[in-house]
């Protein structure tokens, strides 16, 4: 099911769809049908248009990262049992990169997992959740590097638990109750912080709470700040055309894992 859902997700996505349309239209014309090579060219065209622009990026990420407010770090974290931090993804080595290195998302969400750690005291510890999400080159890298990067940062290398086994959101939730089972045994109900881009919080949070782990969201990574239009806004980039993608990716995740009933 992992490796059937990997290689359905990207004909479901612009990049793909955006191809298949242009590619369609040539098709329509070879065959001399300009009417519908002309209306796939410009639907196709239009798209890409509408996704590569500020306020319609803007608006995509928007609508996820509304859904979850931001915890607030106090009283709240009382029974906290684990600062939970979701894997974002890692940049192998290979190539001209000669070792390993969190992807951005990665380092912003390990950032503020320890910003948290250091605002408690140290009395909470971070898990750091997620394994290989590649079906094709599966050996898992990206947790114990974030570790060595917390631990050269101060972090006592026992109050930074790893978690490599999950290749999803999905099953990072059920990791992460198994290892606060065996690291609080008797407990009915676990209790966390959260810590994902604010984008993916939304998925994040529902498959915690499947999974029967009460949590707190802190949020990093946010693709939104405030909206200020100009005359570039409306210029096609493909930052923006990223965080549309990225956007619609997440959307198309929760309702895929609402179909499966795993949130």
């Amino acid at each position: 099911m992992f490796i059937l859902l990997k290689l359905i997700k990207p004909f479901l996505l612009p990049p793909t769809l955006i191809a298949i349309g242009m590619a369609m239209s040539f098709l329509f014309f070879l065959r001399k049908r300009q009417r519908l090579g002309t209306a796939f060219l410009l639907l196709t065209l239009a798209t890409y248009y509408l996704l590569s622009i500020e306020p319609v990026a803007y608006s995509f990420a928007k609508s996820l990262e509304n859904h979850i407010a931001i915890g607030k770090i106090g009283h709240e974290t009382l029974d906290v049992e684990a600062i939970v931090v979701l894997a974002g993804g890692v940049d192998k080595k290979g190539g001209h990169r000669p070792y390993h290195e969190l992807g951005g998302a990665s380092w912003r969400r390990l950032w503020h997992g320890i910003e948290i750690y250091k605002e408690l005291k140290g009395k909470i510890p971070i898990l750091y959740s997620g394994g290989s999400g590649d079906p094709f080159d599966t050996l898992p890298v990206e947790a114990e590097l974030a570790m060595e990067y917390a631990v050269s940062m101060g972090i006592p290398e026992e109050n930074f638990w790893i978690e490599k086994s999950s290749r999803n959101t999905y099953e990072s939730g059920i990791e992460v109750k198994r290892i606060l089972d065996g690291r609080f045994p008797g407990v009915e109900s676990h209790r966390i912080i959260l810590v994902t881009s604010a984008f993916h919080m939304l998925r994040s949070m529902r498959v915690m709470e499947k999974a029967g782990i009460n949590t707190i969201p802190s949020s990093a990574d946010f693709a939104t700040g405030l909206l200020k239009l100009d005359l570039l806004s409306f210029f096609p980039s493909d930052f923006y055309f990223s965080i549309s993608t990225y956007s619609i990716h997440e959307w198309i995740g929760i309702g895929g894992y609402w179909l499966l009933g795993r949130i």
